[in-house]
């Protein structure tokens, strides 16, 4: 999505409806903020799972290897916006 501000990147809504739906442990540059919409999913920043539900967020330091380890109460539907510096 292209928005106004240079290193601004938006996916307004990842929805996984299924355990087979992947959202990929990764680590890249800059922080993400993660917004739970609805659902339960338990996900991991480095070695600390967080429970998550409706109205939970966290805010990280993308570098940090991050992603899903349990989806546990389906359709998980979250706001995820990941901003880092252009180089």
């Amino acid at each position: 999505m292209q928005v106004p501000w240079p290193g601004l990147r938006v996916e307004p809504c990842i929805t996984l409806t299924c355990e087979t739906d992947v959202f990929p442990v990764s680590s890249h540059q800059g922080m993400v903020f993660l917004y739970i919409l609805q659902g339960e999913i338990v996900f991991r920043h480095g070695a600390i799972p967080y429970r998550l539900t409706p109205g939970d967020s966290l805010f990280f330091d993308a570098a940090t290897q991050h992603g899903a380890d349990e989806l546990a109460k389906l359709p998980v539907r979250c706001l995820s916006i990941v901003a880092h510096r252009q180089a």
